[in-house]
């Protein structure tokens, strides 16, 4: 048995040496420095044994390859350029986000419009949920109107991007912190007296709704949110980036 292991562990020991050895072959002809060469051949190997894709790590080792070669001009080394082996592999598979940048039409439209579907989602689950669960206690706490729910609704969508944007940590601001939190606090109030005046608008126009239909728009409410994070990229508001 131990004979067994022995041969195998050769093999494997072996197998380690061939694949070394072809790893030093595939950069000893590019131009590289010899500590430059060196770090390529750690990067190469220590990347192939992450669940990276394989079909680009070539595409990408080819492209670290052209970096460093025009570094080396300038007298930096691969470690000043990417940092560590062990960096550049984290950084390989947990890339830092990409800044948003400014605020432009297209964007605010497509975050404003996912957000106002989070709220309504919001809205209608929980007055259906209450309404079926404890229908006497709704009734008392004064349930929201459809309309109350979606005027509503439409005004957090509207105003979630200016909050997010207030605060977000690559937007060079204009104002200081305590400037920023004034704005959010009024944004906050307008969305306060759109919710409680619209739901003291006549039952005629702002109906209280089964209950059923509340979950009905909810549901229908999430499948379009899928659709939205599937099509489009939001980069402010409720769960903004996350997958």
């Amino acid at each position: 048995m131990a004979t067994e292991n022995e041969k195998r562990n050769a093999h494997v020991q072996q197998h380690r040496h061939s694949s070394q050895k072809e790893r030093y072959e595939e950069f000893a002809n590019l131009g590289l420095t010899k500590r430059n060469e060196e770090y390529m051949v750690k990067f190469s190997a220590t990347l192939a044994e992450t669940k990276y894709p394989a079909e680009k790590q070539g595409e990408l080792i080819k492209t670290m390859v052209q970096e460093i070669i025009a570094a080396q001009k300038r007298g930096t080394t691969a470690k000043n350029l990417y940092g560590t082996v062990t960096d550049k592999v984290e950084h390989t598979l947990n890339p830092p986000k990409e800044p948003a940048g400014p605020m432009t039409k297209e964007r605010y439209l497509t975050d404003a419009t996912y957000n106002f579907l989070w709220f309504l989602i919001l809205f209608n689950f929980m007055y259906g949920i209450m309404a079926l669960m404890a229908p006497a206690s709704a009734q008392q706490s004064g349930a929201a109107g459809i309309t109350c729910i979606i005027l509503s609704s439409l005004v957090a969508g509207a105003g979630m991007p200016f909050i997010t944007q207030l605060f977000a940590p690559d937007v060079q601001h204009k104002h200081n912190w305590f400037v920023r939190a004034g704005i959010m606090a009024l944004l906050f109030l307008i969305w306060m007296l759109v919710f409680y005046g619209t739901n003291l608008l006549p039952r005629m126009i702002n109906p209280v709704v089964n209950p059923i239909i509340n979950i009905v728009i909810g549901a229908i409410g999430v499948v379009a949110i899928l659709y939205m994070r599937s099509r489009f990229k939001i980069t402010s508001g409720i769960f903004a980036g996350r997958k």
